[in-house]
């Protein structure tokens, strides 16, 4: 793998905060025109779950950009704030998942078909989102290295969010490195 300096890092991350901010719109605009403003409350869950942790994407990718430019600031109070946030991002995406899930038992609280497959395709997005943010690293397509790790059958690594809450709550005899290995 080539070696990285800081302004390549910088420049492949800085837009990923940025993409998740407008996704917080974009994706519920976007869903809404699709189902041509009919959607229930079956849909509500799983959208909210999904803009919650596009929210947490883009204050962690915005965190550790400026952390990475050396002007973030206190990089550990952002991460116990989203490590706060893990329970109740899981506890939302799963109620979406049940919220979706009632829409395909008794159809009659859904608004239709639309509602029912974008509040099941919303559940499958928040599921994906939670999982890439706190557990594995799934988005292998933007980085030629990953995606041939990946290729290579070395599987899906931990992810970056991940790792830097792991180091964060390091018994306080480790030293704290916050960064990209």
């Amino acid at each position: 793998m080539a070696t990285k300096t800081r302004a390549d890092l910088l420049k492949r991350l800085d837009p990923y905060w940025k993409m998740e901010a407008a996704n917080v719109l974009f994706v519920p605009a976007f869903l809404i025109w699709l189902s041509d403003w009919r959607l229930s409350w079956i849909t509500l869950a799983p959208m909210v779950a999904i803009m919650l942790l596009l929210v947490i994407g883009t204050l962690y990718w915005r965190g550790k950009v400026r952390q990475l430019r050396g002007d973030g600031g206190d990089f550990s109070v952002l991460l116990r704030c989203i490590s706060s946030w893990r329970q109740p991002a899981l506890a939302l995406t799963l109620c979406g998942c049940v919220s979706a899930m009632l829409g395909w038992l008794v159809p009659s609280w859904s608004a239709g078909l639309a509602d029912r497959n974008i509040a099941t395709g919303c559940a499958v997005l928040a599921v994906l989102e939670y999982i890439n943010y706190y557990h594995r690293q799934l988005q292998h397509f933007d980085n030629r290295d990953d995606f041939q790790r990946l290729l290579a059958g070395k599987g899906f690594r931990k992810s970056w969010l991940a790792r830097d809450i792991e180091v964060l709550n390091r018994p306080s005899t480790s030293p704290k490195r916050l960064d990209f290995d």
